[in-house]
């Protein structure tokens, strides 16, 4: 299939991967619209996240997830000056590092094994520390911590900043963004995809880019709904306001992590729950974040509570993001299931999804994240 030499796109979804991919979509030469159901863009997940860029700590293997975790960790720091040098906004990058920590004995023994595998394939981490030299790096963790390991170069963004400098980029490049837009169904095999849109309206372009995060798979036909299900699986967050600085780096616990934001606030997070659609903060939630907070650092204890919230994470049927087409030579393509690393993996997203667009072919490095994978 061939490209289309000035496309017209549309983006169903605008949360942080959404708005990425319109970005680079029009640097390209693409007209492009977005579609958002809720009155505001990110809302939903993009809202919710803390903005860690730490595929590291969270990586299980030498898998080509892990892979496309540090390429776009990689691309985060000139990412973020082109975006400011086109929305005139910051978007808060801080490169603090991240220091993974753990009470259990059993989980030191694997965090020392993966940090051999992941030094031996390319990662910036330590080799196992103990107590004594965590305390170095973060003085005031909690007794219980035994051993960790430190990613010197990970780091953290401010979500909403995020969106706001996408939304003002993506709209003084001619992006269109319709909110309040509820898009119901799409048919991925017509030549030129057709969308449907609550109140019986219909549009049309040359490509479509779902990136509706947990809605996604609701707006496939029936007969790909298995494969391509998006699981909504609720974060719960709190922030803390402990009125100075008391967090160098982010701190990954077993039960929770910890990162202070130019303001001053900590966040604490994240719960993982499947309970559908109920994107709300619940007292048993609050209070186990808060407990893990205080178990990682004990000074927190007397921090002023500032609010909690809650969002949705888009989680595929393996875990993995759904990226590229629904079929091969389709004009329908995923951006969606990113799950915990929506924020870290969006610059890579942005690009492959753009080149897939005008090359007519999805890169090889969307390969193992092709929808058609859970056929």
């Amino acid at each position: 299939m061939e490209s289309v030499a000035r496309p017209e796109c549309l983006v169903v979804g605008a949360g942080v991967v959404g708005l990425a991919v319109a970005d680079a979509l029009v640097r390209r030469g693409a007209r492009v619209g977005i579609l958002e159901r809720g009155a505001r863009c990110g809302e939903e997940a993009s809202a919710a996240a803390a903005g860690m860029l730490a595929g590291g700590a969270e990586a299980t293997g030498a898998d080509p997830f892990q892979d496309l975790c540090r390429a776009s960790r990689q691309l985060w720091p000139g990412w973020a000056a082109e975006l400011e040098r086109e929305s005139g906004l910051d978007c808060e990058l801080e490169l603090t590092g991240l220091v993974r920590v753990t009470a259990s004995e059993e989980v030191a023994l694997e965090l020392e094994r993966k940090s051999a595998w992941q030094r031996d394939h390319g990662v910036e981490v330590s080799p196992l520390l103990d107590a004594p030299q965590l305390a170095q790096l973060v003085p005031g963790l909690g007794s219980s911590v035994l051993a960790g390991l430190h990613y010197p170069t990970d780091g953290h963004i401010h979500s909403h900043r995020l969106t706001a400098a996408l939304v003002a980029a993506c709209t003084r490049q001619g992006v269109a963004i319709e909110t309040d837009t509820e898009v119901v169904a799409i048919d991925i095999r017509a030549s030129r995809p057709r969308l449907s849109l609550s109140g019986g309206r219909e549009l049309e372009a040359d490509y479509v880019v779902v990136s509706a995060g947990s809605w996604s798979g609701a707006l496939m036909p029936a007969s790909a709904a298995g494969q391509l299900s998006v699981e909504p699986v609720r974060g719960q967050m709190v922030a803390l306001d402990p009125g100075r600085q008391v967090l160098p780096v982010i701190v990954f616990g077993d039960h929770g992590y910890l990162l202070q934001k130019r303001s001053g606030l900590v966040l604490a997070g994240a719960t993982e729950e499947r309970v559908g659609y109920q994107s709300w903060p619940t007292a048993e939630g609050v209070g186990r974040l808060v407990t893990a907070a205080i178990d990682l650092m004990p000074q927190l204890s007397q921090s002023r509570f500032a609010y909690a919230w809650a969002g949705l994470r888009p989680h595929s049927a393996d875990g993995w993001p759904l990226l590229g087409r629904t079929e091969v030579g389709g004009r329908v393509l995923l951006a969606t299931a990113h799950y915990r690393n929506g924020v870290l993996l969006a610059p890579v997203t942005a690009e492959l999804i753009a080149r897939a667009v005008f090359e007519g072919s999805d890169p090889p490095e969307l390969g193992p994240f092709s929808p058609g994978r859970l056929a």
